[in-house]
Order: C-alpha cells, then sequence, then structure tokens
C-alpha cells in the first residue's frame, strides 16, 4: 500500500544561510528586478513584503522547522541552491545575518537591534526540502499563492499563470488542474497578462495596470469594453499570441487611461462598479465621443441620456430579444449539446449572464 511518505517530493536537509540564494524568477518581483542581484532582490522584498514582520517573529520565536523552505540546485553556482518557496522568509534570515544585506534596507537601525536579538549568522542552518526542478513544486506554490490563503497579488498571480502556459507548454485546463483554480480564472489570468505585457511593448505605461490588475479582469468581463479592444473570451485566446489585434492598439490605450488615468490624465472610475457604466457609454458614439472629447464619465452618460437614449426600454427590449431566443434554442440543443461550436457559444452567453449579473448588483449598491 502507498504511503504518503512514498510520495514526498523532496528531500529535508539542514543548509546554511550562507548556502541560499533568493529567486530571481519570483513571481512576486516587478518585470525590472527578474534576474537582478541578491541585494537588490533583498531590498524590494524588505520594501513590499514586510520581511521585517518575519524577522521580528524569527528573532522572538526562531524558525519554525515545521515549515522548511523549498529550494532546487543553482545550476549557475555548485553548492547552493535557489529557494522557490519562501522568499521572504530568506529575505528575513538574510537580514538577520548579514550585516552589508540590512545596512540597505530603509529600517536599517530596527534590522540591527533584531540581529542582536536573533543571533543569526550565515553558518546558522535552517531546514529546506530539496527538489530536483521548479516543475516539481509548481503545483505546492500556485495552490498556496493563488488558490490558498496565501495569495501573490492578482498581477503576480497572472505572471505565474503565464509562465506555466509559455515557458512549460501547458494548457490552461492543465494549470487550473495543477494549482486548483477552475480553468475560466486561468484563462482570464493568463489573457489580462497579456495584455498587460503588449501595452508594455507598446511603451505604454503599465504601473497602474500592474498595481490594480484586478481591475483589468474587471474591465475584460465587460463584453463592451471586451469588443472595444477586440480581446477575445480567454478560451479562444492562443497561447503567446497578442490578445488584443495590432489595429485596435490606439483602443486598448485609450481604455487603460480611462480606466488607470495616465501621467496627464486622470482616470473617469471612481471605483470598480463604474467599469459597467463605463461600458455602456463607450457602446454609444454619442458617449464615446464625449470621453474622447475630455469628458468625465457622468458627464458622458449625461450626453447619452440627452440624445433622447431611452436606456430603460433599450434594456427591456434586448434582455426580452435574449430571452426568447434562449427558449427556442432549448429544443434543438438536445441534439446538438455536444457540438464544439455550440459548446463554445455557452460559454460566451455565460460570460455574458455573468457580466450582466455584476452589473444589475452593482445598480442596486451591492458591492
Amino acid at each position: 500500500m502507498t504511503t504518503i511518505s512514498d510520495r514526498h517530493l523532496g528531500t529535508q536537509r539542514n543548509i546554511t544561510i550562507r548556502n541560499l540564494r533568493l529567486d530571481p524568477e519570483n513571481p512576486r518581483l516587478p518585470a525590472q528586478l527578474q534576474g537582478a542581484s541578491q541585494e537588490d532582490l533583498a531590498v524590494d522584498l524588505d520594501l513590499g513584503f514586510e520581511a521585517l514582520t518575519v524577522a521580528e517573529s524569527i528573532a522572538s520565536h526562531g524558525f519554525f522547522a515545521s515549515e522548511p523552505l523549498l529550494a532546487i540546485p543553482n545550476v549557475e553556482e555548485s553548492g547552493t541552491w535557489v529557494v522557490v518557496e519562501g522568499n521572504r522568509r530568506l529575505t528575513a534570515l538574510l537580514g538577520l545575518a548579514n550585516p552589508e544585506i540590512r545596512s540597505q534596507f530603509p529600517s536599517a537601525d530596527q534590522w540591527d537591534e533584531l540581529a542582536m536579538k536573533a543571533r543569526v549568522s550565515l553558518d546558522t542552518e535552517v531546514p529546506v526540502v530539496v527538489v530536483d526542478s521548479r516543475s516539481t513544486v509548481v503545483p505546492i506554490i500556485g495552490f498556496r499563492h493563488i488558490a490558498g490563503i496565501l495569495g501573490w497579488t492578482p498581477f503576480a498571480q497572472a505572471r505565474y499563470v503565464a509562465k506555466l502556459v509559455d515557458e512549460n507548454g501547458l494548457t490552461f485546463a492543465e494549470v487550473a488542474k495543477m494549482i486548483g483554480i477552475d480553468k475560466t480564472r486561468t484563462g482570464n489570468l493568463y489573457r489580462e497578462q497579456c495584455i498587460a505585457k503588449q501595452a508594455a511593448s507598446l511603451g505604454i505605461p503599465t504601473g497602474p495596470v500592474e498595481e490594480a490588475f484586478s481591475l483589468l479582469t474587471v474591465a475584460m468581463s465587460n463584453t463592451k469594453l471586451r469588443a472595444f479592444v477586440g480581446a477575445p473570451i480567454a478560451s479562444k485566446l492562443a497561447p503567446g499570441s497578442d490578445a488584443v489585434p495590432a489595429a485596435k492598439t490606439p483602443e486598448l490605450k485609450e481604455l487603460l487611461s480611462w480606466v488607470f488615468g495616465t501621467a496627464d490624465t486622470d482616470k473617469v472610475l471612481a471605483d470598480s462598479r463604474d467599469i459597467n457604466k463605463l461600458g455602456g457609454v463607450i457602446d454609444s458614439p454619442v458617449g464615446l465621443a464625449a470621453l474622447r472629447s475630455g469628458s468625465t464619465l457622468a458627464e458622458a452618460i449625461q450626453k447619452v441620456d440627452d440624445a433622447g437614449l431611452d436606456t430603460l426600454v433599450r434594456l427591456k427590449r434586448r434582455l426580452t430579444t435574449a430571452r426568447n431566443s434562449l427558449q427556442a434554442a432549448e429544443i434543438d440543443i438536445i441534439d446538438h449539446g455536444d457540438d464544439a461550436d455550440v459548446l463554445g457559444l455557452l460559454e460566451e452567453l455565460q460570460t455574458s449572464v455573468d457580466a450582466l449579473s455584476s452589473s444589475s448588483e452593482s445598480g442596486t449598491g451591492e458591492s
């Protein structure tokens, strides 16, 4: 009979801090720090991810053996290991053990006090589970930081999913199963990462996009905004391809400026609940022209209303037509429910229903 111990993915060892390296491919790191020096990586992890808090715990209670680091052999430096899970904890250990590194931290004095209390040196050994390759721990890392309670930022999650798809050749379904989330969310994370990457390649500043990445996901769940930039539903996006057609890049730049703002212009959204209003305005020639002329979202909505468009009547007419069509389709789907094109259309319909439900909830003041 197979036991849990038979399924261990690595070997637990005690390794000195001096032989452990921060992961230059850590999804938490901004793109410009991918491949940076150990010192630069440590400073960024201290600044952005509160390594000092972890150091305070280590100084007071020690390093818990029940939570070992996960590492792989460092092919670029024999005799060392790259920590692929636990970089914030390793940053805390390096700060406590290495005065040269902690001197570069913003709160260097606090780190010095903690180092005296912790009495950790570069020769201190810590528990590490060593595995052969990154692919071995993908399910563990993905589950902990995407499906689990130790979630990365949405942008870091999207970059991790994109790495698995683009570099490992996995499908959305395979990634979803591996890290414990549904296929639709996996595809959406991949698509939005592609949009951010494409925007950066076009010279569009993406700092605000990365900081509020979940807002991009909300925007792409709106069928009108997605149509505006020509982005497909996630299941129709081929890995490695641009999410936005070249002819639609001007619209992409416009949409990102309205959602996130630029160095020269303010965003038009007050919060994420305005996304559906933005979609409605963009869908109207009058509203789109108003936004392009510099109007606020409220002003653009007013111009649409002033143009004599009775949105309530139009909404009821469209929903009635959609309901009648769907009821009629029930007759034929019994014979064709397994057709690939039919399944694709059903997925698009579900996406539209989700977007309508989200819009309805926003309109009633729910959050």
